[in-house]
């Protein structure tokens, strides 16, 4: 035999051996079985009371405007929460800030439901924020690395439990107050969130550095920050109370909020060079389109199932339950297509999925923008089970694109300008929507009014039919004249209504279609450029 002969025999007989897959070990799964808690209470509360917001509102005699203080509240409370987190985790490890957060967390969850009117529910809400702030800014990464090299697992498992249960939250809440009461829906989290405190004990690893790390915090900066973001709350939230521009209230906080951001830019910039300004958020900008990413999908999950809530439970006066079984197939449809693209991960595909989920949310918001007094419960259902279809591939999309967009060098940078991303249009959009809502309901009432005014001939025949179903049943003289306006003005209302819902749905669409295709051909634009295939 001759040596060429030795070669390929040998090459045959003793092929390259295949590397066995990794396993994902025994304690990465305990210590995502640990923050189940955590992620089924803590990051729920974005939209714990859509279904269930008038009757807390009833509970503690508030009015419609002034809960614009428990929002504020809880808003400014969260923004100092996360950086208070990112302080206390260079300082004593993620896994204790962790646990402080979650103490904080489950104590204003216990003032909550004992609040009493606007004040105490608005103290109580400070305090949640605080420890929501912490939570969220350290539980995810905390979980990403106990997966280490499977990191891919850890995101599909993230994705699932923490943002796909998200449109089954209305449906459990709605159970719960009609059980028990409204204060119900905040204290069934304490006992979840103190359950976490010895299950994150026990099976995540701690990480409490040797030496404390000098982190610096540039708390005027997000001062300044926060006070920008209370003062766009009032104006797109109070615009209608002060009535515009016509106001000395309103003009002023508009004006604030035209110069807080000149005011914070000129803080933020008098620390560092405009180069190196530049310079970092270019190195930080994958970074922060996903999280304009996260952003998109949150804004949807927080509008979209507030309105429906509004449409199914104010307008249609659906039961509380059935208004959150109308909006449940979300999840059922977001958990399969976050697995899916998951499971069968290509890096590859990533940003086609993110294009396809972008279009889809889009249309079908539109879709839903056509719904009426008469469109069954069912074909409701089906319209938020397809959107919640095209919803589930953001997470593998902009999650991967946080882990591997970052580097440590950068974290309090890029953490600091995605807030600004991803906080300011969740607080604008939604607050812009039901203003539009609002707006468009009030149009369409003053014309319906307009309508029966002028005796038009529609009208005159719909007063005609109604008088005559009345007249059969034994109805006549005033008490006739008085049902058959009532009617024609609960129709007017309920129409009204309707047309809002509409319009505040398409205006949602057109924002998720521009703002998402833009970051989407960006994002592809990256990979292309630097071959991040």
């Amino acid at each position: 035999m001759t040596v060429a002969e030795k070669a390929i025999g040998s090459s045959v007989a003793a092929p390259t051996p295949v590397p066995a897959p990794v396993r994902v070990p025994d304690q990465a799964w305990l210590a995502a079985f640990a923050v189940v808690p955590i992620l089924a209470t803590v990051y729920q509360t974005l939209v714990l009371t859509d279904v269930t917001d008038d009757v807390i509102r009833k509970g503690i005699d508030g009015e419609h405007y002034s809960m614009i203080w428990t929002n504020v509240c809880w808003g400014i409370a969260t923004i100092y929460g996360v950086f208070g987190g990112i302080w206390a985790m260079a300082r004593v490890g993620s896994r204790s800030t962790l646990l402080v957060g979650l103490i904080w967390f489950a104590l204003g969850n216990l003032l909550c439901g004992a609040a009493i009117d606007v004040t105490t529910m608005s103290v109580a809400k400070l305090v949640e924020g605080i420890g929501k702030g912490m939570v969220i800014v350290i539980c995810r990464a905390l979980l990403y690395r106990q997966f280490d090299r499977m990191v891919i697992v850890a995101i599909g498992f993230y994705g699932v439990i923490a943002y796909a249960t998200r449109p089954t939250t209305p449906l459990l809440t709605a159970l719960v107050n009609d059980a028990f009461s409204w204060r119900w829906v905040f204290w069934m989290n304490v006992p979840l969130a103190l359950l976490a405190i010895p299950l994150v004990r026990r099976f995540i690893k701690p990480d409490r550095p040797a030496k404390p790390l000098p982190l610096r915090i540039d708390w005027i900066g997000v001062t300044l920050f926060v006070a920008w973001i209370v003062s766009l709350t009032f104006v797109f939230g109070w615009y209608r109370k002060w009535g515009g521009w016509t106001s000395n209230a309103f003009t002023a906080t508009a004006v604030l909020a035209i110069l807080l951001p000149v005011a914070l830019a000129a803080w933020v910039g008098a620390g560092l060079a405009v180069s190196e300004h530049i310079r970092r958020m270019f190195r930080v900008r994958i970074y922060v389109l996903a999280m304009c990413v996260r952003m998109l999908m949150l804004l949807q999950l927080l509008a979209v199932l507030t309105l429906m809530a509004k449409y199914c439970s104010a307008l249609r006066d659906y039961p509380r339950e059935v208004a959150g079984w109308v909006l449940a197939p979300a999840t059922f449809t977001m958990a399969i297509s976050t697995f899916l693209t998951t499971y069968f991960h290509r890096r590859g595909l990533r940003h086609l999925w993110l294009f396809v989920g972008v279009v889809g949310c889009a249309a079908c918001l539109w879709w839903m923008s056509s719904v009426d007094n008469f469109t069954s419960k069912e074909q409701v259902a089906l319209m938020v089970g397809c959107w919640g279809l095209f919803v589930g591939l953001f997470p593998p999309a902009f999650l991967q694109d946080e882990v591997e967009g970052l580097d440590r060098r950068d974290f309090l940078y890029a953490g600091a300008v995605a807030v600004v991303f991803l906080i300011v249009p969740i607080v604008v959009v939604p607050t812009m929507t039901s203003t539009i809502v609002s707006a468009w309901t009030d149009r369409a009432a003053d014309a319906q009014r307009m309508n029966i005014r002028e005796n038009r001939p529609e009208v005159q025949e719909s007063s005609a039919r109604v008088a005559d179903y009345y007249h059969e049943r034994g109805v006549s003289g005033p008490e006739l004249s008085q049902k058959t306006a009532t009617v024609l003005g609960g129709f007017v209302k309920t129409e009204a209504a309707a047309h809002g819902i509409q319009s505040g749905l398409r205006f949602l669409s057109l924002i998720v279609g521009g703002l998402g295709l833009i970051v989407t051909i960006l994002l592809y634009k990256r990979r292309e450029l630097f071959g991040h295939a």
